[in-house]
């Protein structure tokens, strides 16, 4: 016990070895000039940065797909494709009503109860956005 104690001890009292510090900027790029390379043009890489945000982010549509009065039967024809995928599971969804860009369902059977339904409904809310070409949010109906 006595020999453990003693290396603690030692180790405690023991100089730690110091590391290098890091070479100021300019002495970073003057090395790296000399060495015959550039330094990194930042606002070219910022330009490109956002070039690439651009392409990645969703484009709406200039003018709606469809008129307001269309949106009801296209939204309802859309939840009707996709019934048979919940009723095999056991499950029903229903369209209760649209409200500005949120679409209220109907859960029911199993799916009401499922731990993937907020994926469901995602699934459901990402293929109405594709449909319709406007944002919307499915809001499931809660029953008190």
């Amino acid at each position: 016990m006595k020999d453990l104690l003693d290396e603690t001890r030692a180790r405690a009292t023991a100089p730690t070895p110091q590391r290098p510090a890091a070479p100021p900027a300019a002495a970073a790029l003057a090395a790296r000039k000399a060495a015959g390379g550039t330094a990194p043009d930042t606002a070219a890489f910022l330009a490109n940065f956002v070039k690439i945000g651009e392409i990645a982010a969703p484009k709406t549509p200039a003018k709606p797909l469809f008129s307001p009065e269309e949106e009801p039967e296209v939204v309802a024809d859309l939840i009707a494709e996709m019934r048979p995928m919940f009723q095999r599971d056991g499950g029903d969804i229903e369209l209760v009503g649209i409200t500005g860009n949120a679409v209220q369902v109907r859960l029911s059977g199993s799916c009401a109860g499922c731990m993937m339904s907020a994926r469901t409904l995602s699934t459901v809310q990402h293929q109405l956005i594709e449909t319709l070409g406007r944002p919307v949010r499915v809001v499931p109906e809660i029953r008190h």
